[in-house]
């Protein structure tokens, strides 16, 4: 199977979900009907439902076809806590414009502190990358990345604020595969106060992340603070 077929046919049935063309609680084409659609084998749109269905946007019935159980919620962002997605991703996929400003940019050695946080090996090289990221232009996320130096050479403050995962994808060939995440609430800091309009609150949501390459080298340690009125991760179960 090819994975590129697979791949494209998963992101165009998600965007068509997204986007309204196939609704709600709505039936999508028969299997048959979607292998002429996309010119592929029966094989290749079981895997890009399998996939849409993990991703809770669409619920297989035996017998009775496909059915779209994924509803766009307007009051706030969605994330998956499945999914390697970008920020960039993220904005698109909850109809947001982003914006993203690197407010520091450098090269740094790793601390015993920071590695018993991060889980990279003490002392060494990381790029610590923080940036506040704007939706629609309202900052609701403060973002300090620490990026393995040796995975990630070329890496710029430009890229940085077009999108680092691009950067690494498109420009280096690499292939992210695997992120776990811890999700906690904590007060809000400093940096937090100074880049984003918190107003009655004095706390943010923290997701740390590990992130992972093909070859299972951590490339990536980030915390990305979020305010409370955007934040609303979801999580799906399948049993």
């Amino acid at each position: 199977m090819s994975k590129k077929i697979f791949e494209s046919i998963y992101h165009d049935l998600k965007d068509k979900i997204q986007q309204g063309t196939y609704s709600y609680q709505e039936l999508l084409p028969t299997e048959g009907e979607l292998t002429e659609m996309y010119d592929c084998s029966r094989n290749t749109i079981r895997r890009a439902i399998s996939e849409l269905a993990d991703d809770g946007y669409v619920q297989p019935m035996h017998g009775r076809g496909v059915r779209v159980i994924w509803q766009k919620e307007n009051h706030r962002a969605q994330g998956l806590l499945e999914g390697t997605e970008s920020f960039q991703e993220y904005a698109k996929r909850n109809g947001f414009v982003p914006s993203t400003e690197v407010i520091s940019f450098d090269e740094i050695t790793c601390s015993p502190g920071l590695a018993q946080r991060s889980g990279f090996a003490e002392g060494i090289k990381l790029i610590r990358v923080v940036r506040v990221r704007s939706l629609d232009g309202i900052a609701r996320q403060v973002d300090t990345g620490y990026f393995l130096a040796s995975a990630v050479p070329g890496l710029t403050p430009e890229y940085a604020t077009k999108s680092v995962y691009g950067y690494l994808e498109h420009n280096l060939g690499m292939h992210i595969l695997t992120s776990k995440r811890c999700i906690t609430v904590q007060l809000a800091t400093d940096l937090d106060r100074q880049n984003m309009d918190l107003g009655p609150y004095n706390c943010v949501a923290v997701v740390e992340s590990q992130s992972y390459n093909s070859r299972g080298v951590m490339f990536e340690y980030t915390q990305v603070h979020h305010h409370p009125d955007t934040f609303s991760f979801i999580s799906v179960s399948r049993r």
